[in-house]
């Protein structure tokens, strides 16, 4: 068992973990400098099951949500995963070159033995790198937050690139001739594979309802993840507030995901305007969320009235525009209104 001194305690967990990481990395270049004295196999999986490698499971298990927050620790402990069962396989490349008798075995484990020491030495560069363990749990939300605003960038575009296609159609075939075509029957619609994707008039202007609510949804992201998770608050946001941040991140990506697919034809009125009250849903408790954010703006007055001539001047931070958020939340309330309560023949 090991014990972490009080000292050891207070320092930044990705400092020590990507120190214990790195005491890793001198096992992976043991495993190079052994690899032509395979009698000495037992010396080499000794040491990778030293210390080394249960100082990094011992240091990532000391690590709690609320301390060092839930995504934090579920980023650091996927990355230590990913390094451990890279380190395993070599050590069984070890074990398959030292029992094997023909030369084509050996042949094919030494080859096995130089990719695996390659992996595991990527995966060690990459954890100590910028991309690699999270500085803290802010860091490990936006890095996923990231990726959630990347998609949701991507289900616009599709229905932006929807809705410029079908124009493009309603201007070069005439009303009659979209008829004509409707009508026409070739068979494949028996199998679900029929040859009309195009949106029709209604459903065009449908989709064109839609975009502004998916436009905002999609600029509300990517401003709180320029806003809120880029600013260092004067007074601390607790870490399970970025954790649920990120819950409602995911949330919103999969609604947003749904009520696109929606939009495709053919379109089933209701089906809509059910998926725009579940993004709505998702919305409303986004902006719950958020709150916590805005409350410590407060935190900038009480530190001016603590301020006395003597006192170093106030740290920099970034204060949210609250103003913007009410904004944007009421906006997006006004355009689904007709979809979460449609007048009687609309829609």
């Amino acid at each position: 068992m090991y014990h972490c001194s009080g000292r050891a305690r207070r320092r930044r967990p990705r400092a020590i973990t990507s120190r214990d990481i790195q005491s890793v990395g001198h096992l992976q270049r043991l495993a190079l400098a052994l690899y032509a004295y395979l009698q000495l196999i037992d010396e080499a999986i000794a040491s990778v099951e030293s210390h080394h490698l249960q100082r990094v499971v011992y240091c990532v298990s000391l690590l709690n949500e609320v301390q060092h927050g839930a995504t934090f620790i579920r980023d650091t402990k996927n990355i230590i995963k990913g390094i451990l069962e890279s380190l395993r396989d070599l050590v069984q490349t070890f074990i398959e070159l030292a029992a094997c008798d023909l030369p084509s075995t050996c042949r094919t484990a030494g080859e096995d033995y130089l990719v695996r020491t390659a992996a595991l030495h990527d995966l060690i560069t990459t954890a100590q790198g910028s991309n690699g363990i999270p500085n803290d749990n802010r860091s490990a939300v936006r890095r996923n937050w990231s990726v959630d605003k990347a998609t949701l960038e991507d289900g616009l575009s599709e229905v932006t690139r929807m809705i410029e296609e079908a124009e493009r159609d309603e201007a070069n075939h005439p009303t009659a001739e979209d008829d004509d075509f409707d009508d026409f029957d070739d068979g494949w619609d028996e199998l679900g594979l029929g040859a009309n994707t195009r949106l029709n008039k209604d459903e065009l202007a449908r989709a064109k309802s839609v975009y502004p609510i998916l436009r905002l949804t999609t600029l509300l992201h990517k401003r709180i993840f320029l806003d809120v998770l880029s600013s260092t608050f004067l007074v601390p946001v607790p870490n399970v507030a970025y954790d649920l941040l990120l819950e409602q991140s995911h949330s919103l990506l999969a609604a947003s995901d749904e009520l696109v697919a929606t939009l495709y034809p053919s379109q089933d009125p209701d089906s809509v305007c059910k998926e725009v009250a579940a993004l709505m849903t998702i919305i409303a408790a986004l902006r719950t969320r958020l709150q916590v954010f805005f409350s410590v703006d407060d935190g900038l007055d009480v530190e001016l009235n603590q301020l006395s001539i003597q006192d170093a001047p106030l740290s920099k931070s970034c204060k949210v525009n609250k103003k913007w958020f009410d904004t944007c939340f009421d906006q997006m309330s006004r355009l689904s209104s007709s979809f979460v309560s449609p007048p009687h023949g609309e829609l």
